[in-house]
Protein backbone atom coordinates (compact mmCIF):
# COMPACT_ATOMS: atom_id res chain seq x y z
CA UNK A 1 0.00 0.00 0.00
CA UNK A 2 1.37 3.43 -0.90
CA UNK A 3 -0.37 6.44 0.63
CA UNK A 4 1.29 9.84 0.09
CA UNK A 5 4.33 8.20 -1.50
CA UNK A 6 5.12 6.14 1.62
CA UNK A 7 5.03 2.38 1.16
CA UNK A 8 3.77 0.32 4.08
CA UNK A 9 3.18 -3.39 4.42
CA UNK A 10 1.12 -4.85 7.29
CA UNK A 11 -0.37 -8.14 8.40
CA UNK A 12 -2.12 -9.71 11.38
CA UNK A 13 -1.83 -13.38 12.30
CA UNK A 14 -3.36 -15.32 15.18
CA UNK A 15 -3.33 -18.92 16.31
CA UNK A 16 -5.53 -20.57 18.94
CA UNK A 17 -3.88 -22.77 21.54
CA UNK A 18 -6.23 -25.57 20.47
CA UNK A 19 -5.47 -25.02 16.80
CA UNK A 20 -9.15 -24.33 16.12
CA UNK A 21 -9.73 -20.85 14.61
CA UNK A 22 -13.03 -20.34 16.46
CA UNK A 23 -11.34 -20.91 19.83
CA UNK A 24 -8.88 -18.01 19.75
CA UNK A 25 -9.20 -15.41 22.48
CA UNK A 26 -6.82 -13.08 20.65
CA UNK A 27 -8.07 -10.67 18.02
CA UNK A 28 -6.95 -7.56 16.23
CA UNK A 29 -7.83 -4.89 13.74
CA UNK A 30 -5.96 -2.92 11.08
CA UNK A 31 -7.77 -0.04 9.38
CA UNK A 32 -6.57 2.43 6.77
CA UNK A 33 -8.41 5.75 6.64
CA UNK A 34 -7.47 9.20 5.36
CA UNK A 35 -3.68 9.27 5.83
CA UNK A 36 -3.64 7.08 8.91
CA UNK A 37 -3.22 3.41 9.75
CA UNK A 38 -4.92 2.19 12.93
CA UNK A 39 -3.69 -1.03 14.53
CA UNK A 40 -5.04 -2.85 17.58
CA UNK A 41 -4.27 -6.15 19.26
CA UNK A 42 -6.45 -7.64 22.02
CA UNK A 43 -5.88 -10.68 24.23
CA UNK A 44 -8.92 -11.80 26.22
CA UNK A 45 -7.94 -13.51 29.46
CA UNK A 46 -7.95 -17.28 29.13
CA UNK A 47 -8.53 -19.20 25.92
CA UNK A 48 -11.04 -21.47 24.23
CA UNK A 49 -14.55 -20.66 23.03
CA UNK A 50 -15.57 -18.43 25.98
CA UNK A 51 -12.51 -16.22 25.37
CA UNK A 52 -13.18 -16.29 21.62
CA UNK A 53 -16.72 -14.97 22.15
CA UNK A 54 -15.40 -12.03 24.14
CA UNK A 55 -12.70 -11.44 21.53
CA UNK A 56 -15.52 -10.97 19.01
CA UNK A 57 -17.08 -8.35 21.33
CA UNK A 58 -13.74 -6.52 21.43
CA UNK A 59 -13.41 -6.63 17.66
CA UNK A 60 -16.93 -5.26 17.26
CA UNK A 61 -16.13 -2.38 19.60
CA UNK A 62 -12.93 -1.52 17.70
CA UNK A 63 -14.71 -1.69 14.33
CA UNK A 64 -17.03 1.10 15.47
CA UNK A 65 -14.56 3.29 17.39
CA UNK A 66 -11.14 3.16 15.72
CA UNK A 67 -11.11 6.84 14.69
CA UNK A 68 -11.41 8.07 18.31
CA UNK A 69 -8.55 9.31 20.50
CA UNK A 70 -6.54 6.29 21.65
CA UNK A 71 -7.18 6.77 25.37
CA UNK A 72 -10.90 7.15 24.64
CA UNK A 73 -10.77 3.81 22.84
CA UNK A 74 -9.18 2.08 25.85
CA UNK A 75 -11.63 3.71 28.28
CA UNK A 76 -14.59 2.87 26.05
CA UNK A 77 -13.50 -0.74 25.72
CA UNK A 78 -13.19 -0.90 29.50
CA UNK A 79 -16.87 0.04 29.85
CA UNK A 80 -17.88 -2.21 26.94
CA UNK A 81 -16.22 -5.28 28.49
CA UNK A 82 -17.38 -4.77 32.08
CA UNK A 83 -18.73 -8.03 33.46
CA UNK A 84 -16.61 -10.18 31.14
CA UNK A 85 -13.40 -12.03 32.01
CA UNK A 86 -11.48 -8.94 30.84
CA UNK A 87 -8.75 -8.35 28.30
CA UNK A 88 -5.46 -6.62 27.64
CA UNK A 89 -4.97 -4.51 24.53
CA UNK A 90 -2.75 -2.05 22.70
CA UNK A 91 -3.85 0.46 20.09
CA UNK A 92 -1.69 2.48 17.69
CA UNK A 93 -2.27 5.15 15.06
CA UNK A 94 0.41 5.82 12.45
CA UNK A 95 0.43 9.11 10.54
CA UNK A 96 1.59 8.00 7.11
CA UNK A 97 2.79 11.45 6.09
CA UNK A 98 4.99 12.15 9.13
CA UNK A 99 5.82 8.69 10.47
CA UNK A 100 4.53 9.68 13.93
CA UNK A 101 3.19 6.64 15.77
CA UNK A 102 0.83 7.29 18.67
CA UNK A 103 0.17 4.38 21.03
CA UNK A 104 -1.70 3.45 24.18
CA UNK A 105 -2.46 0.21 25.92
CA UNK A 106 -3.34 -1.70 29.02
CA UNK A 107 -1.68 -4.95 30.06
CA UNK A 108 0.86 -7.22 28.47
CA UNK A 109 0.53 -6.66 24.75
CA UNK A 110 4.13 -6.05 23.70
CA UNK A 111 5.09 -3.31 21.23
CA UNK A 112 8.56 -3.25 19.69
CA UNK A 113 10.33 -1.26 17.02
CA UNK A 114 13.09 -2.79 14.95
CA UNK A 115 15.23 -1.00 12.38
CA UNK A 116 17.09 2.27 12.83
CA UNK A 117 16.51 1.88 16.59
CA UNK A 118 15.53 -0.99 18.84
CA UNK A 119 12.79 0.27 21.12
CA UNK A 120 10.16 -1.23 23.40
CA UNK A 121 7.02 0.92 23.66
CA UNK A 122 5.76 0.70 27.24
CA UNK A 123 2.07 0.83 28.17
CA UNK A 124 0.31 0.60 31.55
CA UNK A 125 -0.53 -2.47 33.63
CA UNK A 126 -4.19 -3.32 34.12
CA UNK A 127 -7.10 -5.41 32.88
CA UNK A 128 -9.66 -3.85 30.57
CA UNK A 129 -13.19 -4.55 31.80
CA UNK A 130 -11.98 -5.28 35.32
CA UNK A 131 -9.47 -2.98 37.08
CA UNK A 132 -7.26 -0.50 35.27
CA UNK A 133 -5.63 2.90 35.81
CA UNK A 134 -6.24 5.83 33.49
CA UNK A 135 -4.61 5.09 30.12
CA UNK A 136 -2.05 7.44 28.62
CA UNK A 137 -1.06 8.11 25.02
CA UNK A 138 2.59 8.33 24.00
CA UNK A 139 4.29 8.66 20.64
CA UNK A 140 7.45 7.93 18.72
CA UNK A 141 8.50 8.39 15.12
CA UNK A 142 9.12 5.75 12.47
CA UNK A 143 11.53 6.24 9.61
CA UNK A 144 11.79 4.31 6.37
CA UNK A 145 12.79 0.71 7.02
CA UNK A 146 11.45 0.53 10.58
CA UNK A 147 9.30 -2.44 11.59
CA UNK A 148 6.62 -2.30 14.29
CA UNK A 149 5.72 -5.63 15.90
CA UNK A 150 2.81 -6.11 18.32
CA UNK A 151 2.48 -9.47 20.10
CA UNK A 152 0.24 -11.06 22.71
CA UNK A 153 1.75 -12.83 25.72
CA UNK A 154 1.53 -16.20 23.98
CA UNK A 155 4.76 -15.06 22.29
CA UNK A 156 8.00 -14.57 24.22
CA UNK A 157 8.62 -10.97 25.18
CA UNK A 158 12.33 -11.30 25.92
CA UNK A 159 14.67 -12.74 23.33
CA UNK A 160 18.08 -12.01 21.88
CA UNK A 161 17.58 -10.51 18.40
CA UNK A 162 21.05 -11.77 17.46
CA UNK A 163 19.79 -15.33 17.96
CA UNK A 164 17.09 -14.69 15.34
CA UNK A 165 18.88 -12.41 12.85
CA UNK A 166 16.23 -12.72 10.13
CA UNK A 167 13.10 -12.59 12.27
CA UNK A 168 12.10 -9.13 10.96
CA UNK A 169 13.13 -9.61 7.34
CA UNK A 170 10.70 -10.15 4.49
CA UNK A 171 7.10 -9.07 4.19
CA UNK A 172 4.85 -8.38 7.17
CA UNK A 173 3.11 -11.76 6.85
CA UNK A 174 6.43 -13.56 7.02
CA UNK A 175 7.43 -11.53 10.09
CA UNK A 176 4.19 -12.49 11.89
CA UNK A 177 4.69 -16.15 11.08
CA UNK A 178 8.31 -15.99 12.25
CA UNK A 179 7.31 -14.62 15.66
CA UNK A 180 4.61 -17.26 16.12
CA UNK A 181 6.75 -20.14 14.91
CA UNK A 182 10.05 -19.21 16.55
CA UNK A 183 8.91 -17.48 19.75
CA UNK A 184 5.51 -19.01 20.51
CA UNK A 185 5.31 -20.38 24.06
CA UNK A 186 2.81 -23.13 23.21
CA UNK A 187 0.83 -22.45 26.39
CA UNK A 188 -1.65 -19.79 25.22
CA UNK A 189 -3.29 -18.28 22.16
CA UNK A 190 -0.82 -16.34 20.02
CA UNK A 191 -1.23 -13.24 17.88
CA UNK A 192 1.04 -10.84 16.08
CA UNK A 193 0.74 -7.66 14.02
CA UNK A 194 3.69 -6.53 11.92
CA UNK A 195 4.00 -3.29 10.00
CA UNK A 196 6.93 -2.32 7.82
CA UNK A 197 7.23 1.41 7.21
CA UNK A 198 8.92 2.30 3.94
CA UNK A 199 11.36 0.09 2.08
Amino acid sequence: MEPSGQIIDFHIEKKALSGEPDECGDTGLIKMYDNFCFLALVDVLGHGKPAAREALLSKDYLDHNYTKHLTDIINGMHEYLRGTRGAVAAVCRLDLTTGILQYSGMGNIHLRLFGTKQESLVTKDGVIGYIMPSPVQDQTRLVSGDVLVMTSDGIKEHFDPHAYPRITTGRAKEICNNFIKLLGKGTDDMSCIALRFGI
